[in-house]
């Protein structure tokens, strides 16, 4: 697991917030208008943590992401404020720093399986990040209108669900998730849900593939 990246192993706490997490709407939302505002924003910038876990071993790094139409700069540091990671997706390529090496690919999926063995769905990524379904996701809400849980359709990323929480108002206009857990499941499990019928609950007894937490403190639209 991350074979090309230092990291400190965590040993308790998984991920742990050092701000104040945002109330969110204290009355629903009109949803349609909501996932409009949040489709319209394509240059943003977040930071915050973002922890890795897979099966005992996890990891929790400094974030700063920036996006701009899906071209970005996701970098990653440790509590000192060194870097491990930085990830430069343009149209033309992608490059990714890890331990003072340099890597180039087309695509940045492949870039990031090659390097480090995880299968990260990045176009996806981009809008689930923003709380924004796409097109063959399913997703639920929560009681003020706002999407609570996603569970991916689109082909080849069928295997993970995102879970949201302490959304906040960003910009006074539009309502951005501060917390979210991304869980790719293991693929006999992704298969025997897709097989199952909706209302199937999941094995509870298999273990998660894959799980990401990101804990945003702050967003910004640019």
């Amino acid at each position: 697991m991350l074979r090309v990246i230092t990291v400190i192993l965590l040993t308790g706490v998984f991920l742990s917030a050092c701000s104040t997490a945002p109330k969110g709407p204290q009355h629903a939302v009109n949803l349609t208008a909501q996932l409009e505002k949040v489709a319209e924003i394509q240059r943003w910038q977040m930071r915050g943590k973002i922890a890795f876990k897979q099966g005992n071993e996890a990891v929790s790094l400094n974030l700063v992401w920036k996006n701009d139409s899906g071209d970005f700069d996701f970098r990653l540091s440790n509590f000192l404020g060194v870097s491990m990671v930085d990830l430069n997706v343009t149209s033309e390529q992608s490059t990714l720093v890890v331990d003072g090496e340099t890597y180039y690919d087309a695509e940045p999926e492949s870039l990031i399986y090659n390097t480090t063995g995880i299968i990260i769905p990045v176009a996806p990524l981009l809008s689930w990040v923003k709380g924004l379904p796409l097109k063959d996701d399913t997703f639920t809400l929560t009681d003020k209108g706002l999407v609570d849980t996603l569970q991916s359709g689109c082909n080849g990323c069928s295997n993970w669900t995102v879970r949201y929480g302490q959304y906040g108002k960003v910009d006074s206009s539009v309502w951005l998730p501060h917390s979210i857990t991304l869980t790719q499941l293991p693929m006999q499990q992704a298969f025997t849900q897709e097989q199952n019928s909706s209302n199937t609950q999941p094995n509870a007894s298999l273990t998660p593939q894959t799980q990401l937490k990101i804990k945003i403190y702050k967003w910004t639209t640019l």
